[in-house]
């Protein structure tokens, strides 16, 4: 069984938490090539968890038709 759309946002809203600290770091530090790398997974798994949710929205809004 695939995630429910809340289970998305959720784990959406637990990444973004994580990226947030991460990013006010970055932004001291600009030539830090690894903590750009971890934001860049973190951005690329936040990006996941919205396509997932969008999908299930498509889904869900062409099967009430």
């Amino acid at each position: 069984m695939l995630p429910s759309t809340g289970t998305w946002k959720k784990k959406r809203e637990e990444l973004k938490s994580k990226r947030t600290p991460l990013f006010e770091t970055y932004k001291q530090n600009p030539n830090d090539l690894l903590l750009a790398l971890k934001i860049k997974v973190i951005d690329d798994e936040i990006a996941e968890c919205t396509e997932h949710m969008q999908r299930e929205q498509i889904t869900s809004t062409t099967s009430k038709r």
